[in-house]
């Protein structure tokens, strides 16, 4: 038990090393970015993709967000790609584009072996434009009318990729507060990698970046086969090539509101897409993330020492969780600050509890347990079983 307990200390200090290197990153990206009001002398032409699989019932919010925008209609193109949906999704798409002159739709009737489904949707929306900006977002997404704008107004000359906040939306019940503590997190770590050029995550549902560097990369090659990874697997291969910099916006106006799973199973399902794809990390973040995975399952399973009567391991490991915890609450406090997000803290004490659990079980499942998304079963890497042949 000495060992163990001695194998803990460390993984905390490095623990509590990396969330204060995220702590400067945040501070950095405060002062290099502390609103997103400028306007630029040259809107660039953006291409807003928004793919979707059996999405009627959401899809008329996130459309009504989008024709609000306030953004040059003839340098604004809105590209509607159906997935083979199989309720209203198409019809909603094909009236959109009909009664809006800067919107197409796109249908998508087959899946491909080696190409997860969203990835292909996103590829075929952007073969199909010349447009300089690509931004995307998700059904369930309801951004504000600045949002494409200051999104575009972040590209300055050698910025290359805008990765931005979706918060999750509405928070009425404790459930849904406890759901947007842990996604803020994910933005608060994605926010202090970018502030200090080492940006780590990012999400589907508010990034967005030059078609010309997309190419440059060679799109999705090398990730196609991953289900998951759209998002942070393309942001890992965009700053490998160093084509540019990679800003994380903050202020308000940037933020694309998302709806939180509105149940257990769809969480669950959720989650384990994310982690699906963690053994495609370069590396030195797979290495990092399998020892937070140990130090959390350390933690939570500490308790159950009091069975061999290991009193002083357990004092011990709870003295370094109540550590641990001290040092993420001051960084998503921090994080809040600069996000306008203070209020999301209230339900951290029982976050924190859950939090060793909450990342060994989806770490574990997400490494051996299919998921649902979008209609399909899938693995980790596998497309749904059965392919059609090749045609859009």
């Amino acid at each position: 038990m000495p060992l163990l307990l001695t194998l803990v200390v460390v993984l905390t200090f490095l623990y509590l090393s990396t969330l204060f290197w995220l702590s400067l990153g945040l501070r950095r990206l405060e002062s290099s970015n502390k609103a997103a009001q400028f306007q630029p002398h040259h809107l660039p032409t953006v291409t807003l993709i928004i793919c979707a699989r059996n999405e009627a019932q959401r899809l008329p919010r996130l459309l009504q967000a989008l024709a609000q925008q306030q953004y040059p209609s003839d340098k604004l193109e809105i590209c509607l790609v159906d997935d083979r949906s199989t309720d209203r999704t198409s019809e909603i798409f094909e009236k959109f584009a009909l009664t809006h002159a800067n919107a197409i739709h796109l249908r998508i009737n087959n899946t491909l072996p080696n190409f997860a489904p969203k990835k292909r949707a996103i590829d075929t929306a952007i073969q199909q434009t010349p447009n300089e900006i690509i931004l995307l977002t998700d059904a369930d997404a309801e951004p504000g009318p600045w949002w494409v704008r200051e999104i575009a107004a972040l590209f300055k000359p050698g910025v290359v990729m805008v990765c931005g906040y979706s918060p999750y939306l509405p928070r009425e019940t404790f459930w849904q507060k406890i759901l947007a503590l842990e996604y803020f997190s994910h933005a608060a770590v994605a926010a202090g990698g970018s502030g200090l050029g080492r940006p780590l995550t990012c999400t589907g549902s508010n990034m967005a970046y030059r078609r010309e560097a997309y190419f440059r990369i060679g799109g999705f090659s090398g990730i196609a086969h991953w289900i998951s990874g759209d998002d942070d697997l393309l942001l890992h291969k965009m700053q490998e090539a160093r084509l540019g910099k990679i800003v994380y916006a903050t202020h308000a106006n940037t933020h694309a509101p998302v709806r939180p799973p509105a149940s257990w199973k769809e969480f669950q399902s959720q989650r384990t897409r994310y982690a699906s794809k963690s053994r495609h990390y370069e590396p030195a973040l797979t290495l990092s993330l399998g020892l937070v995975y140990l130090l959390n399952l350390i933690l939570g399973a500490a308790p159950f020492s009091i069975f061999w009567g290991k009193w002083f391991f357990l004092i011990g490991a709870i003295s370094l969780a109540l550590l641990k915890a001290s040092g993420e609450y001051l960084n998503l406090r921090q994080a809040a600050r600069l996000f306008g997000e203070e209020k999301i803290l209230a339900v951290f004490p029982v976050a924190a509890l859950l939090h060793p659990f909450y990342v060994v079980y989806f770490a574990t499942r997400g490494q051996f347990a299919k998921f649902h998304w979008r209609g399909d079963e899938f693995t980790a890497r596998r497309n749904p079983a059965r392919a059609e042949s090749a045609s859009i």
